[in-house]
């Protein structure tokens, strides 16, 4: 068997922290015919990288550069590489042992050759034995473009690609901070196809200080264009077959795609080129709906502030109907939920709740919910939902009774078996529709965003039937109107608490969560807390 020699490169910029665990995890691969090359890109972290690489001594190629950004460190490497094969390492993440032995007899397998191997990866913060894995499910190569564009879940430290793959396609684009990886992949797998292999083969670590979090402004602007770019380069033929749908529904779903995930931009931009060419109409129905909207929250909001009380209510109950969608395609709430725990259709690579629910994005929570316990005196704690119960384990509550309600019985029973006890206890019920247990504080993150407005309604009502003193649920503060979900393939977007169609009162607090999800699009994302006595449904 032909053993090919391998280039690991790990591009660092002030590196102390993580770069020995990668350095060690590239020398303990299991696949000798390696060489590890690691590019300072300019560090000022006064020596402290420069010392690390260099206590390495021949066992690795150190190169110094002034500091251009990953893009450039890369490239650097791409040219002084000696192996056949290029695997990229980020220093703050690690790869399993027998990560470039895999992928070469996976390569060695395929008759094709002109191949990228990629593979599935796990996430992990402080505990590695904690690492949570992501499996990807893997498509044909001639859908792999209409799958990054839509999805945006593949780990660049998994790829395995060949060195001449850069003489045929070019390098990173050096004016990118943020994307030059996505970008690269997307002219590549015009030439190469892109192979998966179900194996976790690299442990990616989530911290605050990584580039992505630090440079959220600059992520959000290049990821805009570039989603934008990818949608409009895509062949009809590549759409089809990533989609299975018709030309109309797949334009929809990837302007859908950009609108969800907070890259409004890149959704009105492909909207527009779609519209423009024929590819899909124009929904002006949904763009009246959203002025109405729009205007009845400011009528409403002047109103609140003019007019008695019963005249509030009637104009409350008047445009919270009128705001209300019909039910149409709707799919039980088991059903639905169950689906989205099963499939992680919410795309968390560390907990199945979604990204917003890993260790990074909790942190003010887990830091700020033990103070707030304390403040009210809560002795029953309501976590409705309590989701995968991820990051809840890891948060000290002070609870005499915690109590996780879901509406996925499997994960229910799973949390009951392994975390339930004396003090603990799960239930699986509906929130819109079950008798719920009375409790001092009702929290509620991250729930109603996934409902459409009738079932979020329901679940408020029942949470003040309930007979518990506080909700604290999620809010986002900036936004000036809300929208309803459109069909059955909707599962989230942002809600003001304040605004139609559910006019909550001044927060008695608000805490932000830092959120820094999609390049900073919802940095106002926030806990209120509110007396369930003051909210009027």
């Amino acid at each position: 068997m032909n053993k090919p020699k391998v280039s690991i490169v790990i591009p660092v910029y002030n590196g102390e922290d993580y770069l020995k665990q990668a350095i060690e995890s590239a020398l303990e691969q299991t696949y000798q015919n390696i060489e590890i090359l690691v590019i300072n890109d300019g560090s000022t972290d006064n020596g402290e990288t420069d010392r690390i690489a260099k206590s390495y001594g021949s066992n690795i190629r150190y190169l110094y550069k002034e500091n251009g950004g990953v893009a450039s460190a890369l490239n650097l490497a791409i040219r002084e590489m000696q192996g056949e094969y290029f695997s990229w390492l980020s220093h703050d993440d690690l790869y399993s042992k027998d990560k470039v032995e895999k992928q070469i007899l996976a390569l060695a397998n395929l008759a094709e050759k002109n191949v990228v191997i990629y593979s599935n990866y796990s996430v992990f913060t402080d505990d590695l034995e904690k690492a949570s894995p992501v499996q990807l499910s893997g498509v044909r190569p001639e859908s792999f473009r209409y799958w990054i564009t839509i999805e945006n879940r593949l780990h660049g430290c998994t790829l395995l690609i060949p060195k001449q793959a850069f003489d045929k396609v070019g390098v990173f684009n050096e004016s990118l901070r943020t994307t030059q990886d996505y970008d690269l992949w997307f002219r590549m797998a015009k030439q190469y196809d892109f192979v998966h292999i179900p194996d976790v083969l690299v442990q990616a670590r989530q911290h605050a200080n990584q580039g992505s979090y630090q440079m959220a402004g600059i992520a959000l602007t290049e990821c805009n264009q570039l989603l934008s770019n990818f949608a409009m380069n895509l062949s009809h033929k590549e759409i089809l077959s990533g989609s299975g749908k018709s030309l109309s529904e797949s334009y929809t779903d990837l302007a859908s795609s950009m609108f969800n995930r907070g890259f409004n931009e890149a959704g009105a931009s492909i909207k527009a080129y779609a519209i423009s060419n024929k590819f899909m109409t124009n929904n002006k129905t949904m763009t009246i709906k959203r002025e109405i909207r729009y205007f009845a929250n400011k009528l409403i909001s002047i109103c609140r502030q003019l007019v008695p009380a019963n005249i509030k209510t009637i104009i409350k109950r008047l445009f919270s109907k009128s705001n209300i969608q019909a039910k149409i395609n709707r799919i039980d709430l088991k059903e639905k939920f169950s689906e989205i725990y099963d499939k992680n259709i919410f795309g968390g690579r560390e907990s199945r709740s979604g990204e917003g629910s890993d260790l990074v994005q909790t942190k003010v929570i887990r830091e700020q919910l033990p103070k707030i316990i304390e403040m009210l005196s809560v002795k029953t704690f309501l976590d409705a939902p309590c989701g995968d119960w991820y990051w809840m384990k890891e948060t000290e509550l002070r609870v005499q009774q915690y109590i996780g309600v879901d509406i996925v019985e499997p994960m229910i029973n799973k949390h009951m078996s392994e975390f339930g006890g004396a003090t603990r206890t799960f239930k699986c019920l509906n929130l819109a529709e079950d008798t719920l247990p009375k409790a001092d504080l009702i929290f509620s993150r991250d729930c109603l965003v996934h409902l459409k407005f009738d079932d979020a309604l329901k679940i408020l009502r029942n949470f003040k039937q309930s007979g518990a003193k506080y909700l604290l649920t999620t809010t986002f503060t900036d936004r000036s109107y809300n929208n309803d979900l459109i069909g059955q393939d909707s599962f989230w977007r942002a809600l003001n608490m304040q605004l139609a169609p559910f006019y909550f009162p001044e927060p008695i607090l608000t805490i932000n969560e830092g959120c820094t999800e999609e390049a900073g699009q919802f940095q106002d994302k926030s806990l209120g807390l509110w007396l369930l006595s003051d909210i009027n449904i």
